[in-house]
């Protein structure tokens, strides 16, 4: 299976030390909360729909800065 960073693109077949993040729709909105964020890899949950991967922990940091403005905003 092939991975994708969300902020940068960068594609990987065994990213090992990437970042995690799971995300879960809010019932009744469009709203997706952050509420598992891994620095450890784990395939199996990386591999799952909620799933975002990250290349680096740079990356991550971008995306959920980005995530948080959206949702306060």
């Amino acid at each position: 299976m092939e991975f994708l960073c969300k902020v940068c693109g960068r594609r990987e077949g065994e990213p090992h030390d990437w970042h995690l993040v799971i995300e879960m729709g809010k019932p009744g909105t469009s709203i997706s909360n952050t509420i598992f964020i891994f620095d450890q890899w784990d395939e199996r949950r990386a591999s799952g729909a909620n799933a975002t991967c990250f290349c680096s922990a740079e990356c991550r940091e971008k995306y959920l800065s980005v995530r948080h403005q959206q949702l306060v905003a």
